[in-house]
This record gives C-alpha cells, structure tokens and sequence, in this order.
C-alpha cells in the first residue's frame, strides 16, 4: 500500500488504482479476520466457548446507584431496582375492568388454515430477539421446513381450546435508557423491551389476524380507525385530515385538530 501511495505523489498511480488497491487490502484483512476467527471456533476448548461468547458481548453497560419511584420510595439493590422498573412499566389492571376467560370456545378456530398459519411464520423478519428459551424465528421456519405439521398441530390446537399455554407468556425484559430524559436516577427514565418466546408470537399472530378480519367482515371497527388495520396507514389518516381541513376552508370556517397521547395505553390494557 505504500509502494501505491508513493507511486501516486511520483504520478506513476492514479487515483482510481490507489482507490483500488485500498478496497483490497481492506477485503483481505476481513477475510484474515473471519478465517482466524472461525479457526479459534472450531478449535476452541470449553473454556474459550466461554471467552468466545465475552467478546461478542457488547460492554459499557450502564448502571445507577440508585432509583426513584413516583411517590420518592429509593431503591439500591438490584432486586429493589428490577421490582421498582416492574412496578413502573407493568401496572396492576385498574379495578374493575377485570375479565373472566370465557368457559366455552367458540367456532373461530375452523376458519383457521395451514396458509394462515404459514404466513404467521414466515411474514416477519428472522433477525427478531427470541424469549428466554432461545428459540429464533430461523429455527421454527426450519422446523416448518422439516415438520410442519407439528407446529400446525400445535397452534390450531391452541386456538381451538382457547389456552396460550403459561410458559409462552414467561418473558425476558431487557431495560434501557429513554432518550434525553433529565433525571435518569428515577423509575419512569427508563423502559422495557419485552422478549417473548417466537413460538408464542406465531400463535398470538393467527389470532390477531383471525380478529382483525372477522372485525373487518362484520364491520365492528370505527371507519376512522387506521391503526393495526390492513390497506390503511398514517398517509391516508394525513389525508383524510387534510380532506376535511381544505373543506372546511371552501365554506370560509376555522379547522384545528386536537392531538391526544394516552399516558400508559398498552400497560393498563387488561
């Protein structure tokens, strides 16, 4: 690489073979990087498994000395902080608005196909974090691949007696900080990213899809709903807006919009 750089101020290079020669030496230290590191892999005792997985690892971790909660309560210890987090992004259901399973099922689960439950598969990304039991979305689409009728077996029989087995609702919460906060020595500085276990996410899928259409068949839904609603998105919400504004100025009124954001919707849903 020096030879070319020097070769280039001396005008026997040009530019576009110094750029040439830089894009190689930097393939070439990728490709030494792999091959050692799938060389250290495949060589690797019990120990370096180990070691391995530490250098994956991202670091700088960061941590407080102390939390806060809404009513001043300190927390110090690392089970006091988990509790206080808990408390804060998981609210207990108001009072009141508690609802009993119902004892009989209904007839939903016979509308439910293979094509329906292989789109629950396969329509996601495979880069999406598993739950505690590790169980990606590239494993189950192998197993479709191998044994479909398992995982088809599995997930109707779910639906048909209406259970979302426990252990699917185990999850792995992972804090992180919310961005330009002031204080970030208390509670509600901080959220929760929840890892469900994919398996758990397919069944929770067919359902919702079976909901969204019989809702869309029947016509349950206010016409002015666009969240979580096929072939509407915020462009035709914008619009629709805009629509009703530009009428409302050709009869010579005053439009104005109110905005409203609904502090804790999805916890307190219970």
């Amino acid at each position: 690489m020096g030879l070319i750089k020097r070769a280039r101020k001396e005008g026997e290079a040009s530019q576009q073979q110094v750029k040439k020669q830089r894009s190689n030496l930097r393939r070439m230290i990728r490709q030494s990087k792999t091959e050692m590191w799938r060389k250290f892999l495949s060589s690797a005792t019990r120990d370096q498994v180990w070691q391995a997985l530490r250098y994956t690892k991202p670091g700088g971790q960061q941590t407080t000395e102390s939390l806060r909660s809404r009513t001043g309560e300190v927390a110090t210890s690392w089970e006091e902080k988990a509790q206080l987090i808990k408390e804060e992004a998981f609210p207990k259901p108001l009072k009141g608005v508690e609802r009993k399973a119902q004892e009989e099922g209904g007839e939903m689960w016979k509308k439910i196909t293979d094509k329906d439950i292989q789109v629950a598969v396969f329509d996601g990304s495979v880069k999406k974090a598993s739950g505690p039991d590790r169980l990606v979305f590239k494993a189950i689409r192998l197993l479709w691949e191998w044994d479909s009728q398992r995982i088809i077996n599995i997930v109707k029989m779910s639906c048909r007696l209406g259970i979302h087995p426990r252990v699917w609702k185990e999850a792995q919460g992972v804090v992180i900080p919310r961005p330009n906060k002031p204080d970030y020595g208390v509670a509600k500085a901080y959220r929760v990213i929840t890892l469900l276990k994919c398996l758990g996410k397919v069944v929770e899928k067919v359902a919702a899809n079976a909901i969204a259409e019989d809702c869309e068949r029947r016509r349950l839904l206010h016409d002015g709903q666009f969240g979580c609603r096929k072939r509407r998105s915020a462009i035709d919400a914008v619009g629709r807006m805009m629509k009703r504004v530009e009428e409302a100025w050709g009869r010579g009124n005053t439009a104005a919009v109110l905005l409203m954001d609904v502090k804790g919707a999805c916890p307190h849903v219970a």
